[in-house]
């Protein structure tokens, strides 16, 4: 999840600019401190040494250090200092000659469920004639629960729940079977015939813990006895996905025939479930492909 900084764009409202001869261009408007973004996504993982970072900015660069006491809106706030989180020093400094700076926070995996709705806002103590609320004098940040990736997790029965492309009035449920076959790959084991399986990458999430995407490129899904191989691939630009608490992934995939046309998108959703909810199962479902 993104946000685009307000910093430089309120900046660029208020300016007034003056070109040098290398062509920068400089802000010479009132002196202000502000955090950079208004709201944030804070992911909490099983390493709960990993700080995040929450951005200070100033309008104008100093010849000596400033310093700043961020404090906590408990009006605002609902998640618990010492609790879910930590503020690992309320004193912040902008060094001579830089216009930013960071405040780290810590969360507590163990403390926070996914379903968790947490957030805590931080605003600055003290130094008033230097911030205004119109160049975001507070931040508030969502703390998400992010819990590990493990291919495990995905294999054996699944349940999955669909509407095919060629009769797309109603909703179908069955069993499939799925295996590993690395880390990070999973293969459906005949989802739609007996002779094609589907194979997908899972993002593992080890450089963004919010990134529970899955990549599916074209395969043959299946050979239908009038349009012949019929294929798959998931969507540039509109993601299939993972969930970890659910157990369950979620593919948005375009179905077509090679060189010829697309059918269009579907939606294929699949629930791992256990053994004995798949031997229950098994007798009333099959795949009706």
């Amino acid at each position: 999840m993104k946000y685009i900084s307000k910093f430089f764009i309120f900046a660029l409202w208020l300016m007034t600019v003056v070109a040098c001869d290398n062509d920068k261009i400089y802000f010479t408007g009132p002196n202000y401190v502000m955090f950079a973004d208004s709201l944030l996504d804070m992911p909490v993982t099983e390493n709960e040494e990993l700080l995040f970072e929450v951005v200070i900015g100033a309008t104008h660069t100093s010849n000596v250090d400033r310093s700043y006491i961020v404090d906590v809106d408990l009006k605002r706030t609902n998640a618990i200092e010492g609790y879910h989180f930590d503020i690992i020093s309320r004193n912040v400094t902008i060094k001579a000659g830089e216009r930013t700076t960071k405040v780290l926070l810590k969360g507590y995996y163990h403390h926070m469920n996914v379903e968790d709705s947490l957030a805590v806002t931080l605003c600055f103590l003290g130094n008033e004639d230097e911030f205004t609320e119109l160049y975001n004098d507070w931040t508030n940040v969502r703390l998400h629960k992010c819990m590990p990736f493990n291919i495990d997790d995905y294999t054996g029965n699944m349940r999955m729940t669909c509407t095919f492309p060629f009769s797309t009035s109603s909703v179908t449920t069955f069993l499939v079977t799925t295996e590993k076959k690395n880390d990070s790959t999973l293969i459906v084991k005949s989802p739609f015939d007996d002779s094609h399986n589907l194979t997908l990458k899972f993002h593992t999430a080890k450089d963004d813990p919010f990134d529970t995407t899955i990549d599916m490129t074209e395969q043959i899904a299946f050979t239908d006895s009038y349009y012949g191989e019929v294929a798959m691939s998931t969507i540039e630009g509109v993601d299939s996905y993972y969930l970890p608490s659910e157990r369950a992934f979620v593919l948005i995939l375009n179905v077509f025939i090679p060189k010829i046309g697309s059918f269009g998108n579907y939606y294929y959703i699949f629930e791992w479930v256990t053994p004995e909810q798949a031997e229950a199962e098994k007798n009333g479902i099959s795949n009706p492909y």
